[in-house]
């Protein structure tokens, strides 16, 4: 939509992000390089404007999830070592050696794309090598795999290992699992390294980075933090980056005992101003918060009331009487001494901060400030 009269706005707040860059960088103070994770449109924060902050506030490499992300942020102008964490397809790993991105790499198919793509073009194809300790996701399992992929790279005159990685399932939650998996990648590297390859080992992403130093290796791979959520126990610096904001487009006193919205799930106890906002699921703002969140209005809590409809919610603004159609109404960031974080939110639809940041629609124009 080119033309936006409605006034609900998304506004990813650059100081935050660079603040929490440097939080990071701050954290590592020189010990490990940084791989900044830019993925799923930065978390919902803007990739290319993440990307060139994070490149200007200590991060040396990019990470992303599908091919498609590394090639918006070639043709935007990026030229830094880009890594594609997931797997790939044929066309996909192909077009990996035609932008100059390193691809994650654990299957003997992909490496014959990569090498019969860059040979084509005469140049050199960049992978990762990705190892399954644990997480039962992607990658390579145990010695015998890691063995018979390292001999087919002997083969791939045109592959270089470029690096070597891992993922922890449960850093907080269960330190006896994270050292085995911290074991097997361990074990996994001197066979690579034996078998005459030097990769950048890396394997901490945010929580395994602020915790626990001894998963650091040569690089770590902040995400969440980067964006100010999830971690914020641990690292108290990082601030929320995101705030979503909006106007009301009716205030209007209901008598006790007044029901508001479908299904009649709130009924007024006393006499109510119900606020009217244009923003609901059909933005992205989870239906589960219905009778649950609050929003932030002249500074001050107004809880929400009746279920979230497609796009509109309502909220009690009783105890706000100055209230006028012409307040921002604040519901994720901050707004006086009050603040509502992406955590807050998560907690109360049951989920996790990413689904948050990451859920609002295209119908919510994104600003940046």
């Amino acid at each position: 939509m080119s033309v936006q009269y409605r006034p609900t706005r998304l506004v990813i707040e650059t100081g935050a992000l660079e603040n929490n860059l440097q939080a990071v960088a701050k954290h590592l103070n020189g010990a490990a390089r940084m791989m900044a994770v830019v993925k799923a449109d930065a978390y919902g924060h803007g990739a290319i404007t993440e990307a060139r902050l994070a490149l200007k506030n200590g991060a040396s490499m990019l990470a992303v999830a599908l091919v498609e992300e590394g090639i918006l942020l070639r043709e935007a102008g990026i030229r830094c070592p880009i890594l594609v964490l997931g797997g790939v397809s044929a066309e996909g790993a192909r077009a990996a050696v035609q932008y100059g991105i390193s691809q994650s790499m654990y299957d003997a198919g992909t490496l014959e794309v990569m090498q019969r793509e860059a040979k084509r073009l005469n140049t050199q194809a960049l992978v990762h090598l990705k190892i399954d300790t644990g997480m039962t996701r992607v990658g390579l399992r145990g010695s015998g795999e890691i063995g018979r992929m390292l001999e087919n790279l002997k083969s791939c005159s045109n592959v270089a290992v470029e690096g070597v990685f891992t993922h922890f399932a449960d850093v907080l939650g269960d330190r006896e699992y994270t050292d085995r998996q911290k074991a097997l990648f361990d074990s996994a590297l001197t066979q690579i390294r034996q078998a005459g390859f030097t990769p950048l080992a890396h394997a901490a992403a945010s929580t395994a980075l602020l915790t626990r130093s001894d998963l650091w290796y040569d690089m770590v791979r902040p995400g969440i933090v980067l964006y100010g959520a999830e971690v914020n126990g641990i690292c108290p610096a990082i601030r929320p980056a995101q705030r979503l904001t909006t106007k009301p487009v009716r205030l209007e006193w209901v008598e006790s005992g007044q029901t508001v919205g479908y299904s009649r799930t709130f009924r007024a106890a006393r006499k109510t101003l119900v606020m009217t906002l244009p923003i609901g699921y059909g933005d992205g703002y989870p239906r589960i918060l219905s009778n649950r969140a609050s929003v932030l209005v002249r500074g001050r809590r107004a809880p929400l009331i009746g279920n979230v409809c497609m796009d509109m919610i309502m909220a009690d603004a009783t105890d706000i009487p100055e209230v006028s159609l012409e307040d921002e109404v604040v519901l994720m960031g901050a707004q006086g001494g009050q603040r509502i974080t992406p955590d807050e939110l998560a907690g109360l639809a049951q989920t996790i901060p990413y689904e948050i940041m990451l859920g609002f629609s295209e119908r919510i124009p994104r600003e940046t400030e």
